[in-house]
């Protein structure tokens, strides 16, 4: 298995299309690229699993990263989907999230899979559809496969180690009014929702800053990205629509945000539509965390903002962990070079057998 292999890896995943939920190609591909190389591979929807060692053995270490990609934005000036190689990088979709890290990961378990006898324990390879969306992917497969001992999510993180990720909530606001004709609003009774929104956000700070950081992941926030109301000219709205976006770590919660946005915002009603991905956090002295600072080559392991399917595993021993840069992600142009690539396969495959030996030991003093 050459450089030239893995190359060609990222470039037949990054030419095949794979917005979130139409995955099937790209785990088609995936799951035949690792058969070929023995690894034993299951499909679960389009969500590809791939074990090497028997499924009873323990620890069992977990390596995930996602098919999935958003869709293509404006801005591109060069084509997303043609996958060349040139001057050491790769142009495309999904190229630093997060394709190169799933052809990372399955070169390193293809490696382990040569001489899977000498695996103090179990690998499985998750490679999950929908962690854009829903994160449906990475629940079926934690739903078929069972919670592993620990886990390495693989993300554009420029092989900083993450142990620690902020956690999302999902906040509506409401306002009710009366409508009428527009013709008749001097004339005829009526309450306009939209401008009893416009006067209550009028009190929402830019940005929203929670009070108390978190060590590793700073500030929580609050930030209104959505406003709806009004569907005609000629007629008064009797409904407003906000959507808040909450991002956040200990000590603060959903709750806390509900209230406080009901103390500031008094004509308005409050509801969470979605707190399921709350933030997650590795103690700084697991063993998992030292061998990924070890084989990463680093000292100390941050804390990350964006979401990932980490997200899925809580209490579990978990890092965050791969090729690339955050800031290419979701924008035109995105890329990974060759040298990210191969730093991010030669990672992986140093922290399978570090990580299972940690993990293992740690079953045993447990």
């Amino acid at each position: 298995m050459s450089a030239t292999e893995l190359e060609g890896l990222l470039a037949d995943l990054v030419r095949t299309p794979s917005p979130s939920g139409e995955e099937g190609a790209a785990a088609s591909l995936a799951a035949t690229w690792l058969e070929e190389r023995g690894v034993a591979v299951e499909r679960l929807g389009s969500s590809v699993v791939g074990r090497v060692g028997a499924a009873n053995d323990r620890p069992v270490l977990m390596l995930n990263s996602h098919l999935d990609t958003v869709g293509v934005g404006e801005g591109w000036s060069a084509d997303p989907w043609v996958g060349r190689w040139e001057g050491g990088r790769l142009v495309g979709v999904g190229a630093n999230d997060a394709k190169g890290a799933a052809a990372a990961m399955m070169w390193a378990t293809a490696r382990a899979a040569r001489a899977p006898r000498t695996l103090p324990g179990n690998l499985v390879l998750a490679l999950n559809a929908c962690e854009e969306t829903t994160n449906s992917g990475m629940a079926d497969v934690l739903a078929h496969c069972g919670a592993p001992d620990g886990a390495v999510t693989g993300e554009p993180t420029g092989l900083e180690v993450v142990r620690a990720q902020a956690g999302l909530a999902v906040l509506e606001l409401s306002w009710e009014g009366r409508s009428c004709h527009a013709a008749h609003v001097a004339r005829v009774e009526h309450s306009n929702a939209l401008l009893a929104a416009a006067r209550d956000l009028t009190a929402f700070p830019e940005p929203w800053v929670l009070d108390g950081a978190h060590p590793l992941l700073g500030e929580s926030t609050m930030a209104l990205t959505v406003l709806q109301s009004g569907e005609r000219h000629n007629r008064i709205p009797d409904r407003a629509e906000a959507v808040v976006d909450a991002r956040l770590a200990a000590p603060h919660d959903a709750a806390e945000c509900v209230a406080l946005l009901r103390a500031a915002l008094g004509g308005a009603r409050v509801r969470v539509r979605s707190e399921r991905l709350a933030a997650v956090e590795t103690e700084a002295a697991h063993p998992l965390v030292a061998a990924a600072l070890a084989c990463a080559g680093r000292t100390e392991a941050i804390g990350s903002n964006t979401l990932s399917d980490m997200a899925l595993l809580p209490g579990v021993p978990a890092v965050k962990c791969g090729p690339g840069a955050t800031a290419r992600s979701h924008a035109p142009d995105e890329f990974l070079t060759s040298a990210e690539l191969a730093a991010g396969a030669a990672f992986y495959e140093r922290l399978i057998p570090a990580a299972l030996t940690v993990l293992a030991a740690e079953g045993v003093a447990q």
